[in-house]
Formats: C-alpha cells, structure tokens, sequence
C-alpha cells in the first residue's frame, strides 16, 4: 500500500474512531490540522502522532483530524494554531514566518546527510530552537521531523550552475530567506501557496519549483516538469508544534505521551523520507519521462558564500554559529 493511501486510510479510521468512542470526563481533547494532502511527510507526521498517542492515551483522548487545507493555507494554520482554533500542527518551511530563528535551515548546502541532520535536530541547537519558539510565537515544539533535502525542477532547461536560472520564475515556500537564495542564484522567485503549484507550474505562471522528491512526485510536478536537477541546496525539517497554552494545561502525564507520540512519529518519518528518496529517483530515472541532472555543487557554494551572513542577520549570528559548530 503506498503512503499515500495508507495514510489516508490512518487519517479515516483516526478520526472517526477517536470521535465515535467513548471518553473518559478528563480525556484530552485535541484538534490536529495540516495544509497538505495525506502524502505529503508533514501530514504523515501528524497521523502518526495521532495514531501513537491514541495508542498511550486510549479512552483518554479525543481527536479531530482535518488534512489536505480544509482548514485553510499555511498562512491561515499559523495563525490557528497561535490562537487556539487549533492545538497541532506541523509547520513546514513557513515556520520562519512564526519565528526567524528557524531561518538558520536555509543555510545553503548546510548538511552533508541525515545522520548530520540528527546531531543537529536533536541536540543543542534543536533546543535553543524549542525555547525561542515558544518565547516568540507561544508555540511548543513537540518534536522535529522531516519534509527533506529538496531539489529543483523547471521546463527550461536544465540547471547545473547558477547561470542556468537566468530569466527563470521559480516557486518558493514562505521564506524570505529562501527568496533571497534563489535570487542569489540568479532566479526570480515567487512565492505561492503549496496547493497552488501545480497548476502553476501547468500553466506556465512560473517556469519550476524546488521541493523534496516526495512532494515533487507525491504532487506529480514531475509530469508537468522537463528538468529536474538533484541539489540537495536545502534540508527542510518539519516541526511539530502545539499551542503553547494548550501543552502548558496538560497534566504531567499527558504531557509525557504527547511528547514521546511526537518523538516516534518524527523518528517515523524520518526513516520513511530516507527510504523514498531512494525509491522515488530509481523510479524517475526509470520512467524516462523527466531529464535528471546533477548540479555542479562548488559553482553553486561560491554563489552562495554571502547568504551566510544575510542569514546570520536574520536567525541571529549566535544560532548560525552554534549550528555550524555543530554540523563539523
């Protein structure tokens, strides 16, 4: 069964049972949200956490699950989730605009793989990271997952060098700083809601993307797409938040299973980001339908010294700092 569907089936079967079955009177009520569809690895994020803390809490939880933005964009969560309407949700890059610090992901070629990725996500940086989040934007961080190393796609031509994006419209997330790196490389980016890009990208509005490959195929980008260039520019994490004065309310032990849910469901979904890139570029190159190229790393590194300080501008000198300390 792929992910898609199983994780549309967990979303069902999570929400309808968790709604329909008897709870006990101090139960903890949840409302979890995400704007992406059942595929998309900061949506899976969220029905594994549901189903984990389903598993630790029993009769004791009631859950309302909403996928796929019935409840709105990503600009509309933020704010949900920030005053309550909402408890859960898992941020993907536009979690800079709740907090800039997180804009220390945007480090160009940042991480060299995943296992540098955990050193960084799990350790002195992801907790300054879990602090300042819930002194600027009143929100828990419950625990990191991943969106992934994110790559380029576009119906220009290919992209090997900086050069290459000349004259190209490319979408990007709600990230000034990624704004600033693709103009850096000489694109001109647009920023546009994730459930918009297809038809963009159909249309002609804008010439390409950069995503993970798990949303690239996950939301066929790759059959409206002619290149596609492996760059690894950016590991994008997904964070999973909750309302701050919600977490703060819980009992102890509520908290506990909140916590270690979250903590299985992004260690979960890690290993499913890994295991998909994998599969999904053998299954690119063997469909033959999109050219595959590779870009010449150094060229793209020296066009994107100077994001270094703009981004420590941005996150704040000491955080990148901290974070390039600890990806040596």
């Amino acid at each position: 069964m792929t992910i898609s569907m199983k994780a549309l089936l967990s979303a069902i079967v999570l929400s309808t049972c968790m709604l329909a079955g008897e709870a006990s009177a101090d139960a903890l009520k949840l409302r979890v949200s995400s704007s992406s569809p059942p595929n998309s690895l900061d949506s899976v994020i969220a029905e594994k956490f549901n189903e984990n803390l389903k598993t630790k809490l029993g009769d004791g939880l009631v859950l309302e699950y909403f996928h796929s933005g019935t409840l709105g964009d990503e600009t509309v969560h933020a704010q949900q989730v920030r005053t309550g309407q909402i408890d859960v949700y898992p941020f993907g890059s536009d979690i800079v605009q709740m907090d800039k610090s997180f804009s220390v992901f945007d480090l160009p070629f940042l991480f060299k793989d995943r296992t540098v990725v955990a050193k960084v996500l799990d350790g002195d940086v992801g907790e300054k990271l879990r602090v300042s989040l819930r002194e600027k934007a009143g929100l828990e961080l419950l625990a990191f997952g991943e969106i992934g190393f994110r790559q380029m796609t576009n119906n220009v031509r290919p992209i090997k060098t900086p050069a290459d994006f000349k004259g190209m419209k490319i979408r990007v997330p709600g990230s000034p700083t990624r704004v600033l790196m693709f103009k850096t490389f000489g694109a001109s980016p647009v920023n546009m809601s994730f459930s918009e890009v297809y038809v963009a990208l159909q249309s002609g509005t804008v010439d390409g993307q950069e995503n993970p490959l798990v949303d690239i195929v996950g939301q066929s980008f790759n059959e409206v797409q002619k290149y596609l260039s492996i760059s690894n520019h950016v590991y994008t994490p997904v964070t999973l938040t909750m309302n701050k004065a919600k977490f703060d309310s819980l009992t102890p032990e509520q908290k506990a299973a909140v916590k270690a849910a979250a903590h299985e469901a992004a260690v979960a979904v890690r290993e499913i980001g890994t295991q998909k890139d994998q599969e999904l570029i053998k299954q690119l190159r063997d469909g033959g339908k999109i050219q595959i190229a590779e870009i010449e790393v150094d060229s793209f590194k020296k066009a994107a010294a100077p994001l270094y300080d703009a981004v420590g501008k941005i996150a704040g000198a000491d955080l990148v700092k901290a974070t390039l300390e600890a990806v040596k």
